[in-house]
């Protein structure tokens, strides 16, 4: 009998342990993960910013280059504009078919990483 309660002991003690370790794997994935995204996400908005100023000045640039083209600075900048505007309705045709899932797979490629 007195085998019997140390075998059990033995076998409480051995799934408290597994126990406590599998919930520390389990914090430890979930912190690699948090701090994955958290990275990500800092690296993603402090690119967005960086790529947005350039984007302005490199498009500020071309607007006066197009302006002095055809000897209107004005023009050169509504030349430009008109550029975007197409650009945004190619997006609003595309956003259904092409970029929305193309952001929904990047997005779940990201998740199961």
């Amino acid at each position: 009998m007195e085998e019997l309660k140390a075998s059990a002991q033995s076998l409480k003690t051995h799934v408290g342990e597994y126990v406590n370790t599998y919930l520390q794997i389990t914090k430890a994935k979930v912190t690699q993960g948090a701090s994955t995204a958290a990275s990500g996400i800092a690296i993603g908005v402090t690119a967005l910013v960086l790529s947005i100023f350039f984007l302005i000045f490199l498009f500020s640039g071309v607007a006066f280059w197009v302006g002095n083209l055809v000897n209107s600075r004005a023009g050169g900048f509504f030349i430009v504009s008109g550029f975007f505007l197409l650009l945004i309705i190619l997006i609003f045709a595309l956003r259904k078919k092409v970029i929305v899932p193309m952001i929904r797979n990047t997005i779940i490629k990201k998740v199961y990483e």
